[in-house]
This record gives structure tokens, sequence and C-alpha cells, in this order.
């Protein structure tokens, strides 16, 4: 049949055993998770038996132009797509080339029975042309992947893609080499100036001193040979409160009470070290999925933490507002340098109204303006801004941590955590109410992302400015 004969020629004979080595080789890479060592060989194994069948199929054709073309086109594009080093690129570029004089000899003597030797030299010449320029391409190609490699090291810790990026630093996920553990890493900016330095040395610096399990844990700390500064801290899967609200809207009270708890734990312990947070804000607050406690919330970004007690020039003397203005206390407008721990208690109950409401306490088209409401207007309580009822103690005690005055709040975290486990619906919000939702939100949790545009952001960055003279 004509169909059969053209089908078992040898030159579609070739292709066709080419093509089922390809999938046999395909086949094998699909079974699972392969060994490098072995994924070397398969590689190998493939590139030399591919052009091997070239080979004869050159050869039946009486074609050296095809068959030099061939060769040199795969074994340097080999080494452009493929990693690897210069060595193995060497032998292989060799073993694919050198058959390539003595098929040409065969072939001059046979089809064309010519005593001429110039056909075999030239196959010679480009045999050596193909070892020479892949095994050149592979040590520029291999080169750059290792400066790659190097420069998204930082020690034992190499950065596989970036998560986020703020006004200080950008945050990376990192995988440390010996643990095989995921972590986050925060890099600090190259143009940060002295000021930024010694804010990102003190984070990590009093972060350290923090247990508690609702606070990130700092793992490590250190520079860069360029002077680049670095911290590493514990990698979080889940979604910060900000990303919640964004994609989910306001919270079950029962929820709420479970978050803020957490949160008021771990100011807890950093009150009595004599920490201020000053920047408690959704953004900061993280929701973990973990085995045993689905809802676990942790506190990040210390970046503006204070001592009580300590002499902070930069804010005292110049009236330095430091925070974000939307969960800004009054105090830490008019008096930035004195503030307490119950400053972090107003923020957390601005938090807490955002979760229940959905809405923030005071919105303004500028930060001045929102700064103003926190000093001169009453907050609304949440069950007439939606207008529906609400549990009514939780809303007493966010209304009371968003007292004007300090004295007129809770004295303590302590004391406020304590107001929480009192509530009706404390302890409602169960782990297999967390493990549902989480079941049925995790995939949308994916697509919340910081919100990075500032023209629909005021109010929601940190903010370091002198601003108590516009809104006193």
């Amino acid at each position: 049949m004509p169909w059969a004969h053209a089908l078992f020629a040898p030159n579609y004979a070739f292709h066709l055993v080419g093509a089922c080595l390809s999938l046999i080789l395909w086949m094998i890479c699909r079974r699972g998770p392969l060994s490098l060592r072995t994924l070397s060989w398969v590689d190998s194994a493939g590139l030399l038996g591919v052009l091997f069948l070239l080979k004869l199929d050159a050869y039946f054709d009486a074609d050296p132009l095809s068959l030099l073309l061939v060769t040199n086109g795969a074994l340097i594009s080999h080494s452009v797509i493929v990693p690897s080093t210069v060595r193995r690129a060497f032998w292989i570029s060799l073993l694919g080339a050198l058959p390539d004089g003595a098929v040409v000899a065969v072939m001059s003597q046979v089809r064309q029975h010519s005593g001429s030797d110039v056909p075999t030299l030239d196959a010679v010449l480009w045999s050596g042309v193909a070892v020479f320029m892949s095994t050149l391409v592979s040590q520029v190609i291999y080169g750059l992947r290792k400066q790659v490699q190097a420069a998204r090291k930082l020690g034992q810790y190499t950065l596989i893609m970036r998560l986020g990026a703020g006004a200080m630093g950008e945050v990376y996920l990192a995988s440390h080499a010996l643990l095989r553990r995921h972590t986050a890493i925060k890099l600090l900016r190259n143009d940060a100036d002295g000021h930024g330095m010694e804010r990102f040395e003190r984070e990590v610096q009093l972060t350290s001193q923090l247990t508690h399990p609702n606070t990130i844990a700092i793992y490590d700390y250190g520079r860069t040979a360029d002077g680049l500064f670095y911290y590493v801290m514990e990698y979080l899967e889940g979604v910060d409160l900000d990303g919640l609200l964004m994609v989910d809207g306001p919270q079950p009270p029962a929820r709420i009470i479970h978050m803020l708890r957490q949160v008021c734990g771990a100011l807890e312990e950093a009150h009595g070290l004599g920490l201020l947070h000053r920047d408690i804000k959704p953004a900061n607050l993280f929701l973990c999925r973990r085995r045993g406690m689905p809802d676990l919330v942790k506190v990040l970004d210390f970046g503006l933490v204070k001592e009580v007690g300590s002499d902070d020039l930069s804010a005292s003397r110049v009236h330095m507002v430091v925070g974000t203005p939307l969960y800004l206390a009054p105090e830490a407008i008019v008096t930035p340098g004195r503030v307490d721990a119950r400053a972090d208690l107003y923020s957390l109950g601005a938090v807490g109204y955002a979760l229940l409401t959905g809405c923030h306490v005071f919105e303004g088209r500028t930060s001045v303006e929102i700064c103003s409401h926190h000093l001169h207007t009453a907050p609304t309580p949440p069950g007439a801004r939606l207008g529906r009822e609400l549990p009514r103690d939780l809303c007493d005690i966010l209304m009371r941590c968003l007292s004007k005055h300090p004295d007129d709040r809770f004295a303590s975290a302590r004391e406020l955590r304590l107001a929480l486990d009192a509530c009706a619906d404390a302890g409602r919000w169960t782990e297999d109410d967390a493990e549902r939702w989480w079941m049925m939100n995790g995939s949308n949790m994916e697509t919340a992302r910081p919100r990075r545009d500032p023209s629909g952001l005021t109010g929601t960055q940190t903010l370091v400015t002198q601003l108590v003279d516009r809104v006193a």
C-alpha cells in the first residue's frame, strides 16, 4: 500500500521513531517528581537520541548541509534553554557533534563516490564551531544564573518571590537552605535615610523581645555585604484584616470578639514590657489559618514602636504625628510624645468598629480632616451607623475605646480583654465555625491584596509628619 510504503521509508521512519522517543521521555517526566540527576540523564539521552536519528535521516537523504545546520542549531539552542554547567555542556555537544565528520565522510564515499576530503573537513570544522559555541553560551548563561541566585541569597536564605512593599521596605517569601522552611524577609529600601534605618533596626530589636503567640516571631536579623539591612520573620498564610474587610465585609460579632481578644493578648505583653505599637490598624493585623486554631491573629509591623518613658525626640520636640490617620488616638495628634498604652486601645477600638460596621469611625477627603474628626467629632454608635440592632455590650466596649480622653477608656489591654470575655457572644465563634468559613472563603482571600492607589487611600497609610498645627 502506498501509505505503508511511505510510512516505513527511512526518511519518514526516523521522524516517527523521534516522535515516539519524545513521547516516552515526556511520559517518564510525567510520572512524578524526578531528581536533578535523573532529569540530567533524561535530557542528555533525549538530545543525543534525537541528534542520532537526524544524522541517519541526513545520511539517507544525502544532505550534509541539513545535518550540520540541525546539529549546530540543536546544540546551541539546548545550551541557551537548559541550564547546565560548562563541563556538562562541553561533553554533550562533543558527543552530539563528533560523529558529523564520520557521517559526511561515509556519505561522500558511498553516495558521491568522491575522493575529496573537503566536505569532511567542513563537517569537522562546523562540529568544532558547534562545540565551542554551545560551551561558550552555556558558560555565559550559567554564569548569569549563578549571579542571579547569589543576588537572591541572604546568608542561608534564598528569596523566592516578593510578597508586598511598603514605605520603608519590601517583604519577600524566602526559604532557609538547611531547615527547608518558608520564612518572610523584610528588606530596607536602598534609598532609606538615617531615620528609616534607625526605625528599621528599632523594629526588629524591640519585636524580638516579644514572645506572645499573637505577635509575629522574629528569627534573624542581619546586613548584606553591600550594606542592605534585613530581618527574617515567620511566614504567615492567610489575609490581613484590611483584605478581609475588602473581600468579606463586616464580620459576625462573635468572630470580632475572638479576634480582638487575641490582639489584646499581644498588646498586653508589649505594654507590660513598656512598648507601644502606635500603628494598630487592619493592615497590621493578620488572620492566619492554622491547625487547631483556624482564626489565629498575628500583630505585625512594630516599626513605630515607642518605649514608654523614653525620650522620643523626633516626636516630642517637633510634634511629629506618627500612625495611621483613620486609627489615630486624639492625644497621638495633639501630644504625640506623651502617648501611653491607651492610645493603642483607641486604635484597636477603631479596628473593631470597622470590622463590625464595614465603615471607618471617621472619614474625610484629607488626613487633616480625618484627624480633626478624631479631636472634635463624637463617633456615631455602630448600631446607628448601620440602622439596625447590634450587640449592645460589644458596641459599648468599642465606644468606650473611642473615648476622646484616655481616662475614659479601658486602663489596660488586660481590662479590655476581660470586658470582651464578658460579652454575650464571647466564645460563640468556634473552631468549626472558623474552619467552615475558611473552606468557603479561603480561595477568595488569595485575591485580597493591599491596596496601593494613594488617591483611594486617604487616611490608611502610616503617617510620620507634622500635623498638629493644622488640626488643633
